[in-house]
């Protein structure tokens, strides 16, 4: 009885049971498709963190291709969630620039992993870019600047950049109030990128003015921008405000180099009624001029100890003494100098530093010099890599190393500086070693160079007024070996003889109209491994003057040694053989009889020189003088002595290193006697001279009637008709002085200059004057371009207009002069 009890409760309960099965079942399938909805959304939620992506879905692509996507993206599927790392993909997509708009979600799926969506709107097309409004600029110029380009999408940083780009061009145009906006509605509805312009009035500087300076005077601080009035043809005046900006900078900086620590400066541009000129006003609030009141020099170290110098020692070093102004300039000095003691006696990685406090409410400034010194260290091997050509002892003796001696760390720039000097080389480094371990104190030095291309086979032409029009062929090598001969022709087709010692070789073929040259040489920068020099060189000319044909064939030997950094001493010796054809009507027969040659003769040479410029091409600082004594002996004896100074001063230079520079020039030569014949006199006239022909300043003489079968000869003058000929003088002086700034870019400089000079002496006439004379002097004044292409050589193209404003009665003016050499 119990036991059917027992089952009735049971069946009574199993419908009971399958209807809670039933619930079950439902909720799990409703939970199933719900779960996902109800879990996509924000990736910064911590529901997805650490799951594993099992698929990473691109939506909204047209153009561009899902693998180019997924290129792109850092997920994928199989790793981690991370929400940082999806961020950083929608940032990576952004940066593509093809999508107006990113967006990721992640959604939970029912096995636990993530699917992570990005939703992509692709930006429109630029189908065409065009330009409204533009009269002073181009519709090419303004497309050149524009990053953009049709068929390309949309970027709205590409877009502004376009925008600041063509201002850019407009202003270095003096378009300073340009306008330029983009037409948003066409572009949406059609994909028509329209700039619309508004150029305003072109916008010249008349005037730049400073107020608020009392320490410096204008002219100074203008010499500091680059800002600069407008000059017809020399100078375009633009209103830049990016300059304006870097103004303020250089004016506030060259104040506090020179103590005025509190110095404000601020700049406001003035415009005119018509908005065409500008006046630029700098105002400055130089504040107090602050002064050195003492010095600390200390060490780094924990102790403060110096174990090198003294304090005393190292203070005697720093050029600026308490009172002086507080100025850059001289705590600059001082810190070389200072670093320039610990380099020689082998502290190369001694470090100097300054700082300054001021003290209180008074004008004066306590500096502070903290000196690392470091070890000392001797200098080890000295090793040298990269010369396959070059022979080591060409580059030892320009590397001063000396092992077992002090490192001087001066060494490790000025090697570098003299083996680039030597233009073998590309690419040079000097690299002190770490210590050697079995040599504590001890370095190594290792010189790494790159060899260059030495050799070079040119063509060109030349034309002048002084020298006419001419060609040029010409081989030369200047890492030139002549004990380097080739064991094999493949050797010296492939071009590995003849090369390595250092030694510079030459030959030209130079045919002209008027002049041509044929020539060889050969230089050695160290005669017999020493400090000598050595060259010799063959050559032949011919040269048309006016009056005459010179055919001239020198020989010479020459030897020099420089003197330490700046000065040189060289001598020369000369074998001159001349021959004068061709005589035109009128030439005095003094000439013809005794002077046609053919001459042989020969010429000692001595000379001194000095020289500082700062570039061979285009120098704007220091100077160059030489001084040379000569002995003529053989079919004419005589001394002569020549000698010229020329020094370069930059007045300004802008922020991209372009130089207003001054030269000034002088030079002065004097022969003694009555026996210098025509083609070794003083000619001054043309480039030499500008406003005056070629050789045209010298004394002149006419045809001598009788001589030399009777004495005293009777002189032809311009009463019979007879044309005066310039022989030269026996003293010669010039004086110029020549003004050049940058007109545009590094290309196109104008010059101003004032010439003057003159050339005296005996005239064959029967009269030996005083040759030494300022009595028949010449004077004129020009302008001129200096044409500077890379292309064509450091040497510029130059076209000269001259006027003269002192001349004499027999001078033959030149209005236009010019010299130009093209290599092609």
């Amino acid at each position: 009885m119990q036991r059917f009890v027992n089952q009735r409760r049971c069946s009574g309960c199993r419908p009971n049971k399958w209807r809670l099965h039933f619930v079950t079942l439902a909720l799990i399938a409703i939970n199933a498709l719900v779960a996902p909805l109800a879990l996509a959304g924000d990736i910064e939620d911590q529901t997805f963190a650490d799951r594993p992506i099992s698929l990473v879905t691109i939506k909204g692509l047209s153009r561009i291709s899902e693998q180019e996507i997924k290129n792109n993206l850092r997920i994928g599927a199989g790793e981690p969630f991370e929400s940082l790392a999806v961020r950083a993909d929608v940032a990576s997509l952004y940066r593509l620039g093809h999508f107006e708009t990113v967006s990721a979600e992640a959604s939970l799926l029912p096995d636990g992993t993530v699917e992570v969506t990005y939703t992509l709107i692709e930006q429109s097309l630029v189908l065409d870019i065009q330009t409204v409004g533009n009269k002073a600029v181009s519709d090419q110029e303004l497309r050149a600047v524009v990053p953009l380009y049709p068929g390309g999408p949309r970027d709205d940083f590409l877009l502004e950049q376009s925008i600041l780009k063509m201002k850019d061009l407009y202003r270095s145009k003096g378009h300073y109030l340009v306008e330029i906006t983009v037409d948003e509605s066409r572009l949406k509805d059609s994909g028509i990128l329209i700039f619309r312009i508004v150029e305003g009035p072109r916008v010249r500087i008349q005037e730049v003015e400073f107020v608020g300076n009392r320490a410096f005077p204008a002219k100074q601080l203008a010499a500091e921008i680059k800002t600069k009035p407008w000059i017809f043809i020399f100078r375009k005046g633009n209103l830049d405000e990016e300059a304006l900006v870097d103004d303020v900078a250089s004016l506030d900086k060259f104040y506090k180099e020179h103590g005025y620590v509190d110095v404000r400066v601020d700049r406001r541009v003035e415009l005119n009624s018509d908005q065409k000129e500008a006046k630029v006003v700098f105002v400055i609030d130089e504040g107090r001029e602050y002064c050195l009141r003492s010095v600390r020099v200390e060490s780094s170290t924990a102790d403060g100890q110096l174990r090198v110098f003294s304090s005393e020692q190292l203070r005697s070093l720093i050029t600026l003494r308490p009172g002086d102004a507080f100025q850059k300039r001289g705590i600059d000095a001082s810190i070389k100098s200072i670093q320039t003691a610990y380099f020689v006696m082998g502290y190369i990685n001694a470090k100097v530093n300054s700082n300054y406090v001021r003290s209180g409410e008074e004008a004066d400034v306590d500096m502070l010099v903290s000196i690392t010194e470091g070890e000392r260290f001797e200098t080890g091997l000295v090793q040298i890599q990269g010369n396959f050509i070059t022979r080591d002892k060409i580059i030892r003796r320009l590397v001063r190393f000396q092992p077992g001696r002090p490192m001087d760390g001066r060494e490790i720039e000025l090697t570098q500086i003299r083996l680039k000097s030597t233009n073998l080389f590309n690419d040079i480094r000097v690299t002190p070693q770490e210590e050697d371990p079995d040599k504590p104190g001890t370095r190594d030095v290792l010189v790494e160079i790159k060899e260059k291309n030495t050799g070079s086979v040119n063509f060109g032409l030349a034309i002048g007024t002084d020298q006419g029009f001419g060609g040029e062929i010409s081989l030369n090598q200047y890492n030139f070996d002549i004990a380097d001969v080739p064991t094999s022709f493949s050797e010296f087709t492939a071009g590995r003889a003849f090369r390595g010692a250092g030694q510079s070789f030459a030959i030209a073929i130079q045919p002209g109209i008027d002049v041509s040259t044929y020539s060889i040489s050969l230089g050695e920068p160290h005669l017999f491994e020493s400090d000598w020099s050595g060259n010799t060189s063959l050559s032949y000319r011919n040269r048309i003057y006016p009056q005459w044909t010179e055919e001239r064939t020198t020989m010479s030997f020459g030897t020099g040694r420089r003197l330490g950094d700046f000065w040189t001493f060289g001598t020369n010796v000369r074998l001159e053989n001349v021959t004068l054809t061709e005589f035109q009507t009128g030439t005095p027969l003094v000439v013809v009889n005794d002077q046609a040659g053919p001459s042989q003769f020969g010429v000692l040479s001595l000379s001194v020189s000095r020289n500082t410029i700062d570039s061979k091409t285009r120098p704007g600082a220091g100077s160059v003088a030489e001084l040379t004594g000569s002995m003529y002996a053989g079919a004419y004896s005589f001394p002569m002595v020549r000698g010229s100074y020329t020094t370069f001063l930059t007045l300004d230079e802008d922020f991209l290193g372009r130089k207003t520079t001054l030269r000034l020039n002088s030079q002065f030569g004097y022969i003694t006697g009555d026996n210098a014949p025509v083609f070794e006199r003083f000619y001054l006239g043309g480039r030499s001279l500008r406003g005056f022909a070629f050789r045209t300043i010298s004394p002149v003489t006419y045809q001598l009637q009788g001589y030399p079968n009777s004495y005293p000869p009777t002189e032809q003058g311009p009463s019979n008709g007879a044309p005066a000929t310039n022989i030269g003088g026996q003293f010669m002086f010039f004086a110029g002085t020549q003004y050049e700034t940058p007109i545009f870019q590094d290309v196109i400089t104008g010059v101003a200059f004032v010439d003057s000079g003159t050339v005296t002496g005996n005239d064959y006439a029967g009269d030996i004057p005083n040759p030494l004379g300022f009595t028949q002097y010449r004077v004129s004044v020009g302008v001129g371009l200096r044409l500077y292409i890379g292309a064509l050589g450091p040497a510029p193209i130059a076209l000269d207009f001259a006027v003269p404003l002192m001349k004499q009665d027999t001078d033959e003016t030149q209005v236009f002069s010019f010299n130009a050499e093209l290599p092609f």
